[in-house]
Parts: C-alpha cells; structure tokens; sequence
C-alpha cells in the first residue's frame, strides 16, 4: 500500500467544466497540433485523468490532447436518478462532445468501453476521425465462443465485483488488479482520491444500481455485436490495437479476433501487462502512441 507522503499527480492546469449534451462534462486539455481525443473505461473510481495521467504530458508535447470525465464518472456530471449510463449512451455524449469542441482530423484513443466509444464514433463519422486506437477493450471485442470465454468471464466477474469491492477504501485498493502484483504509488494515491470522490458523488450508487440487474454477458456482448462487429471492416482509417498479454478479462485470442476483422488494423502485444497497460507498460506504451499520433 502507498505511503502517506506519496501524492496523487495533479490534475493539468487547463482545466474547466462545460454544459454538453445535458451533463456538466469535466474536460482537461493541453499542447497544439493534430487533436487527439482521450476516452476512458468504466469502473468505480475510474475516470480521465486516472485512466491518462501517464500518458497525457507525453501526448502534449506535439498534439492537442484531450481527456474528458464521461456521464456518470469522475468529476463530471452524475445522473440525479444514479441510473449508470452505457457504453453507447455514452456514446451519444462523446459524439456531443466532439461536436462541442469543434474537433475535426482527430486521433481517437479509448481504453476498454472507451474502445467501443471510440470506434462507434470513427465508424459514424467518416472523414472527421483520421486514426483509431482501440487499448485492451472487452467492450469492442468478439467473444471466442462456448468454452473458450468461460476463463476471461470469471476472470471479469472477479474484477467488477462492484458490490464486494466497494465496501470500504482498503477492500477497492486492495482488489484492484494492478496494484496486486505491481507497487504504483502515484496510480494508487489517485485511486484512493477518486474512490472517496466516487462514494461523496454518486458514482458508487450508479454501480451498485448497474450490479442490481445482473446482466448476462450474452446482454453485455450484445452491444458490440449489433453496433460494432457488423461494420468494423468499412474502417479506411489505421487502427492499432494495444492488447496486455497479462490481461486475464481480456485476453489477446478477443483482441486478434477483433483485428481480423478489421483489414486497416496492425496489433502490438506487451506481454507482460495487464489491463491498464499504460501504466504496466507505461514507456513502451508512452513510445508507441505518440509515434503513432504524430
């Protein structure tokens, strides 16, 4: 467990909040050049800058970058009735976003459900997205059928266990996945803060509401089955696909089905990494996108 000394890193200086799409939508922002727009996954306490911390200063060196709180999530805005929001209702939203800011030529990077936000939103806007990049996305992939996905569903079950793991701060800590085999003070500082924000704001009640409807996989699969695997091999635009070798709800066989699918996709493995690859694999990782987006 981290010190008491250790500090979350700070939020960046541009910050501010905006009215979009009916939600008070918190946005970070820094650099100049070519836009990329930042998309987070969905869990307690996750939010942008968790998600990107790492990877957001790296990007700003040579692009704009953007990373934004989605509806339901960190410091943006959570429903008054605490009814979570799905991956394409928030959809709908990130497209309102990019709407709102104007944002043309833009690179799109989401990170699981963010994955499925960010190809939902390159295949409805043609010649407005200029490159895909789809990080460790359960939320995007096939399924590998019958028996062959009985490993990473139990392994996800564990994972987003959002009653079991939200009945105190030391139980959420402990439980997260990358601090269980890995020492990150600065992810597990800002882990800390998000989760007391997330039970002061609601964003806890949102996932014990989602955990209340005991959705199948067969219910949550069927999202990206009928808005995304359909129409993926229209993509004209490069897409990369960053996959963690290590990450059990994920594993790589989903992220190279999805990139069979896909005829403009190239895949890069980190072995070693798990779900949050851009923390296990940070420099690597750091490396291959910004290479990438420039």
């Amino acid at each position: 467990m981290t010190s008491e000394s250790t500090v979350a890193p700070p939020l960046p200086a541009n910050c501010r909040t905006l009215d979009i799409g009916g939600y008070e939508t918190f946005i970070t922002e820094a650099g100049e050049g070519s836009p990329v727009l930042l998309l987070h996954g969905a869990s307690i306490a996750v939010d942008g800058w968790l998600t990107w911390f790492r990877l957001f200063d790296e990007l700003a060196k040579t692009n704009r970058v953007i990373s934004y709180d989605q509806p339901c999530f960190g410091r943006s805005g959570i429903p008054a009735d605490r009814r979570y929001r799905d991956r394409l209702e928030r959809t709908h939203h990130a497209q309102a976003v990019l709407d709102a800011l104007g944002l043309r030529d833009v690179t799109l990077i989401g990170h699981s459900e963010g994955g499925f936000m960010a190809t939902k939103l390159a295949l409805d806007n043609p010649g407005r997205i200029s490159r895909l990049v789809i990080v460790t996305s359960g939320g995007t992939s096939p399924r590998l059928g019958g028996e062959l996905d009985r490993g990473w569903q139990e392994a996800s079950a564990k994972a987003y266990d959002y009653v079991g793991r939200s009945v105190d701060e030391e139980t959420f800590v402990r439980s997260e996945g990358h601090l269980s085999h890995k020492s990150d003070p600065e992810f597990e500082a800002l882990l800390r803060e998000n989760f007391r924000m997330a039970r002061a704001s609601g964003n806890v009640d949102c996932f014990l509401n989602l955990a209340n409807q005991r959705r199948s996989y067969d219910d949550y699969a069927s999202l990206q089955e009928r808005y995304i695997l359909p129409f993926v091999s229209s993509l004209t635009i490069p897409v990369l696909l960053v996959w963690g070798g290590a990450d059990a709800t994920v594993p790589v066989a989903r992220g190279q089905a999805l990139a069979a699918l896909i005829p403009t996709s190239e895949m890069h493995i980190f072995p070693h990494a798990g779900h949050w690859v851009m923390h296990e694999a940070a420099a690597g990782f750091n490396k291959l996108i910004a290479s990438w987006t420039r």
